[in-house]
């Protein structure tokens, strides 16, 4: 296997960061909030909007739920997405969804608000675990940031295994940050399909998938070479646009 970032040092730091500059930019206008409920044996999430201005304010949201299980590594992602608009001051409910805990489990909830630009808006996270006695716990507070978030939205077998390459090299090589990654496939010509992995909806690497495990292979070092790049490119914009 090429190793891409030979002229790169990684050091992976298990951290958890303070979101001062991030709050800044978000919750401003429209506040993002998930509110769970504990019920027998299932969490209800909700997701939430709140105008914070004196004007009508409209938006589109997305709310996930990646779920995880540290025992077998299995995975699954449930995302519900739509447009809203709020009077001044109203607070809505947007979606709800369920999920169970089990054993091992650790659920991921993101609330997402983008603008007319698609620029990130809201935002809101919990991150949910199942304890010994059944005890749901919130490890993640409005004061922190959750890293290493990829979302899969792919569609074929395909496009499965590709996201599998992609999210083991992104282990591999130790890569941490606050943005999220989604993998998402759409349809093209001749019943052919696309993968597009986008970061804060910039299109970063895109290919046709062919069912070749060599070429995906091969597709995935490229993909996470490029991931790579665009990260340390918005790492230093916001290193400059923080002394700035």
């Amino acid at each position: 296997m090429v190793n891409f970032f030979s002229k790169y040092y990684i050091f992976l730091v298990v951290v958890v960061t303070s979101l001062t500059s991030f709050a800044q930019t978000t919750n401003t206008v429209i506040k993002a909030k998930i509110e769970i409920e504990k019920l027998e044996g299932l969490i209800k999430i909700t997701g939430t909007a709140e105008n914070l201005s004196d004007i009508v304010q409209s938006s589109s949201y997305k709310l996930s739920v990646i779920k995880k299980n540290v025992i077998n590594n299995n995975e699954s992602n449930n995302s519900q997405e739509g447009f809203f608009s709020l009077s001044p001051s109203e607070n809505k409910n947007l979606s709800t969804t369920q999920v169970n805990l089990g054993s091992g489990d650790e659920v991921i909830i993101l609330l997402l608000f983008y603008n007319e630009n698609k620029q990130l808006i809201g935002k809101d996270r919990i991150v949910l675990l199942e304890e010994k006695k059944n005890e749901v716990v919130d490890i993640l507070s409005e004061g922190f940031e959750l890293t290493g978030i990829i979302s899969d939205e792919t569609k074929t077998k395909i496009g499965k295994d590709f996201y599998d390459l992609y999210y083991n090299y992104y282990n591999d090589y130790k890569i941490s940050s606050n943005k999220i990654i989604t993998l998402s496939e759409e349809f093209t010509f001749s019943r052919n399909t696309k993968i597009i992995i986008t970061i804060n909806y910039e299109v970063i690497y895109e290919f046709i998938a062919r069912p070749d495990e060599e070429y995906l292979i091969a597709m995935a070092e490229q993909a996470i070479y490029s991931t790579h790049l665009h990260l340390k490119k918005l790492e230093k914009q916001d290193k400059d646009f923080t002394q700035y």
